[in-house]
């Protein structure tokens, strides 16, 4: 299975890193961000832990 960690950035095209983002409920959830230009792909197991307020 694919997921956002294998694929380039939407943005730039640039390899996409794992980095952790700090929530308000949580320790953290795993996005891939590119290094290049910043823009953040969130993997669906990212959404799942994200609160909705």
């Amino acid at each position: 299975m694919v997921s956002e960690f294998d694929l380039p950035c939407t943005a730039c095209g640039h390899d996409l890193a794992r980095t952790t983002v700090a929530t308000a409920g949580a320790s953290g959830i795993t996005v891939a961000e590119c290094p290049e230009c910043g823009t953040r792909h969130y993997p669906e197991a990212a959404l799942e832990n994200v609160e909705t307020f």
